[in-house]
């Protein structure tokens, strides 16, 4: 098969590459699309931890193509999605029920092979099925959204709160929706690129501001009336955390949920903590919540549809990583072209 193949920093190649036979808990998944995500990036650079060579693509979905003769969970034919987090069961956090905390943890695309291939072998367990109905292009968002709802129960949204999300790619205008379902009254996007604050009105935001506006924050206290239950970074660096915590105000809960370079680091006022009770929580991997994520999907509540901005074949690869700008982008997808995704 074919498979972009991440030999090192800043060095991925399209080559074939060899597929193994399978073990008697495997599915062999012939990929149909893979989004690319800001780890990705990360990874790509330098900048996050992973293995070399690795094949990276971590949000996709498929259709089995092969199985043990003893599995009679799947058929072939199954469209399926991909849950890369893989925990052990056993260690200390696995048996206390925190298994994105797992000191066993692999994940495809990460650590083990993922879905940059015209192939993927994933454990059984990984895989769920899909209905036959299904856009498969959509159903490669379930991870994304998985780790979303993750975010969403640290937020704690309550019915009537004013919620902020900062940043509005893929994950913030997942943000955005989701937290109009949780019963956020007023849902205020911070987004410096035009196109993305009105599709995030679209999706649902109440308002939308631009953050290099000159009188932003008179417009955004006019807006919020001093009040800022929630903000959710969805950005992922050292300015836009800062922002969140600009844009806190007294009892405000400020979630980060980005995945910033490991080179980034944060200096915040004690005083400035204590004096307005500033509730600080961060938000990782998707613990039990992929299920609800296709759900989710499957449901028609979240429009995944509009945040997929270009598609391309698997040859292709190299230009999602090479191009230095991505704020006319939201969502990279590697598709295969081979398989039908409706």
């Amino acid at each position: 098969m074919q498979a972009a193949v991440l030999k090192g920093i800043k060095n991925l190649l399209i080559e074939e590459y060899p597929l193994r036979s399978l073990k008697k808990d495997e599915l062999l998944i012939e990929v149909a699309s893979c989004g690319v995500c800001g780890t990705d990036k990360h990874i790509y650079e330098g900048k996050a931890p992973s293995n070399f060579p690795i094949i990276l693509g971590h949000e996709y979905s498929g259709i089995i193509a092969d199985k043990p003769t003893n599995d009679k969970k799947f058929s072939i034919g199954d469209k399926v999605v991909i849950d890369p987090n893989i925990h052990c069961g056993y260690c200390t956090y696995c048996r206390r029920g925190q298994v994105n905390f797992c000191l066993n943890l692999k994940a495809l695309g990460v650590t083990l092979d993922g879905g940059f291939a015209n192939y993927s072998i994933v454990p059984s367990i990984q895989a769920y099925i899909i209905p036959q109905n299904f856009n498969l292009h959509n159903a490669a968002f379930t991870e994304p959204i998985s780790c979303c709802l993750r975010g969403i129960e640290q937020a704690d949204i309550k019915p009537g709160e004013t919620v902020v999300i900062v940043g509005g790619g893929a994950i913030g205008l997942i943000m955005v929706q989701l937290a109009k379902i949780s019963g956020a009254a007023n849902v205020i996007l911070v987004e410096p690129v035009e196109f993305k604050r009105e599709l995030g009105l679209k999706l649902g935001a109440n308002s939308v501001l631009d953050p290099n506006e000159v009188n932003f924050i008179d417009h955004y206290d006019e807006i919020t009336k001093l009040v800022s239950d929630v903000i959710i970074e969805c950005v992922g660096s050292k300015d836009t955390v800062e922002l969140s915590f600009q844009l806190s105000r007294k009892g405000s809960r400020v979630i980060i949920f980005g995945l910033a370079p490991s080179d980034h680091n944060l200096t915040v006022n004690l005083q400035f903590l204590f004096l307005n009770e500033i509730k600080i929580m961060n938000s990782y991997l998707n613990p039990f919540l992929f299920s609800k994520a296709i759900d989710l999907l499957i449901s028609g509540r979240l429009d995944v549809k509009s945040l997929i901005s270009r598609q391309l074949p698997l040859e292709e690869t190299n230009k999602v990583f090479n191009t230095g700008d991505y704020s006319s982008i939201i969502k990279y997808q590697i598709i295969n072209n081979s398989k039908e995704a409706a």
